[in-house]
């Protein structure tokens, strides 16, 4: 009854005025808070419109994704349907993004840890948060505090004992789940940031694996509190899983096999990157997403950790992986590829086949232009970097009376040529589009270098007068000066960005979050928020919002967005769709 009368308020509060502006037959709506919510209009495209980061599968036989998107989702994996939403607190940017996941054996628990707090800033205890639910009824009953920074990766000891977190901070962190999840050890034996994670015991005895970017594999006894054993490879490592027998850790294009002494048994070469690791529980199979061409989920057998099979069907990154047991049979679960999609598939020796598919209404948007008061896009990916050219324009939209046509000729995209000076990506580190070099008749001004705190790659960019404009992974839209040094940041997407197009001091930009938004340049400040943000999906059904939460749509667009109604950190949010 307690949330019914909230919504029940919000939705009083927040109703239309006899005064709002409409188009056509549209209504305009707006959001406002309350003393003890807060409304945020999101989107709802029965999908995951971000990179999905995580998969669990329950003992029911339930698939639980996280995402990019803030969302955790529970999907029944045999119609495909989303059952419910394990929802917190969002904020704007990348606040509120999910990056990993655990499940408790027993189902009890659902642990999740991400980007949880806004910025980026280690005094916040907020930032490096665990947050703790009932699985069964969604309620939010610990936050844990203690790591500084964001948590990459979670795993529960297989009878519950213990939960393990890694973390940016270079840090692992073991608590004890019977005593209200106390904090009891951390682990500091890696010089960087920490992305696996996991717990296994044996003879008695428990011991914590941690994997991370100092290339390090690493034993830690947990009753005598001290590292025992440390293996370096010459690579990051971002994955890691293990078996009743093995430890298997994934990086660059290779998995590695230890023993649970540690001790390496062997390595596996891939032509994909191996991004996502999970062993079945009987532990005969190994599965390893991805994160290069061609697109391969790929399955090992443990007796020899020979290729067993691969699945095409994904056409970008795919790291959410997983088994799950349906009527006495062993299939795959895999998440990712352009439009974020959820496969459940049969494999066999050599074949795959497709059980299940879960996919939104929405799609990435790969390209877009501008020309007056029209913005065209595209949502089919032309393959390799595309950068400043971007892919083809399939379709247009007037934003005067939001007509849909195919009318793509003379839109405006982005330039590299600003008079004498040019823009070039280049390869800085393990990414090939992650350094921006600014040429002044040819010869290097200055140098942009992006790495995991700030975008990654440079995945397009040009030129705004004499700024630079770049886009990057995580929603990282940045405007930079000709000596490379920040000037405003702006804060909208929620994942890869993917294109860019200028027309005077209006700027379009589209990503895989499956949106579009336009940006007033005009005055450049530190932090900037989109002037209008749209979704256009397959049918041509879209929305069209402001930050303020304003928005228009279609007769039927209205149904895939609603808002997430934030009740505090230490509290669980709830959803309600604007139907």
């Amino acid at each position: 009854m307690k949330r019914l009368l909230q919504i029940l308020t919000l939705l009083l509060l927040t109703a239309c005025s006899p005064n709002s502006p409409t188009i056509s037959n549209k209504s305009f709506r707006h959001q406002s808070t309350t003393s003890f919510t807060k409304a945020i209009l999101q989107l709802d495209t029965k999908g995951h419109t971000a990179r999905i980061n995580d998969i669990v599968v329950t003992n029911s036989g339930d698939i639980i994704s996280a995402s990019d998107d803030k969302t955790v989702r529970v999907w029944d994996s045999t119609t495909g349907k989303e059952k419910r939403k394990i929802l917190g607190e969002i904020g704007s940017g990348n606040a509120g993004q999910i990056f990993a996941i655990a499940l408790s054996s027993d189902n009890r628990y659902l642990a999740i840890g991400g980007f949880l707090a806004e910025g980026h800033g280690t005094n916040d205890d907020l930032v490096g948060s665990i947050r703790i639910y009932n699985y069964q009824t969604g309620k939010l009953i610990k936050l844990l505090k203690s790591h500084t920074n964001i948590v990459n990766d979670l795993s529960f000891s297989k009878d519950s004992k213990y939960l393990i977190s890694g973390s940016f901070d270079t840090t692992a962190k073991i608590w004890e789940v019977e005593n209200s999840f106390r904090l009891i050890d951390t682990i500091r034996t890696h010089s960087k940031q920490v992305y696996g994670v996991g717990i296994f015991k044996k003879s008695g005895s428990y011991y914590a694996v941690t994997a991370g970017y100092d290339n390090r594999v690493s034993l830690y006894s947990i009753s005598d509190k001290k590292t025992i054993k440390t293996h370096k490879l010459n690579h990051k490592l971002h994955s890691l899983a293990i078996s009743n027998n093995h430890i298997a850790v994934a990086g660059k294009s290779q998995i590695d096999i230890y023993n649970h002494n540690l001790e390496h048994i062997k390595t596996i070469e891939s032509q994909t990157k191996p991004w996502g690791l999970a062993y079945s529980r009987d532990g005969r199979f190994l599965i390893a997403g991805e994160n290069a061409v061609p697109d391969n989920v790929n399955i090992y057998t443990t007796n020899s950790y020979s290729l067993y099979s691969s699945f095409k069907k994904h056409t970008n990154l795919t790291m959410a992986v997983n088994f799950i047991e349906k009527n006495g049979e062993l299939l795959a679960v895999s998440g990712g590829g352009n439009n974020n999609e959820i496969y459940i598939w049969r494999f066999g020796k050599d074949f795959t086949k497709v059980v299940t598919k879960i996919e939104g209404v929405g799609q990435s948007v790969w390209s877009v232009g501008v020309k007056d008061d029209s913005i065209a896009w595209g949502n089919t990916w032309a393959g390799g970097n595309t950068h400043t050219i971007g892919t083809k324009f399939e379709k247009s939209i007037n934003l005067k009376n939001f007509q849909i046509s195919n009318n793509t000729n003379g839109f405006k995209r982005v330039s590299t040529i600003n008079g004498r000076y040019t823009l070039k990506h280049f390869k800085a580190g393990d990414y090939s589009d992650s350094g921006l070099k600014i040429l002044k008749d040819g010869k290097i001004e200055a140098t942009i270098i992006r790495d995991a705190t700030n975008g990654f790659r440079h995945n397009c960019y040009g030129w705004y007068r004499d700024f630079i404009i770049s886009g990057g992974s995580n929603g990282d839209l940045t405007i930079y000066n000709r000596q490379g040094r920040e000037v405003a940041s702006l804060v909208g997407h929620t994942g890869e960005i993917w294109s860019i197009a200028l027309d005077g001091d209006r700027l379009v930009s589209g990503g895989s979050d499956q949106t579009i938004r336009v940006w007033d340049l005009s005055k450049l400040k530190r932090e900037m928020k989109p002037q209008l943000n749209l979704f256009i999906s397959k049918d041509n059904e879209w929305i069209a919002w402001t930050p303020s939460g304003y928005y228009a749509s279609s007769v039927e667009g209205a149904k895939y967005v609603g808002y997430h109604i934030n009740q505090g950190a230490e509290h669980e949010a709830y959803f309600v769709s604007s139907d």
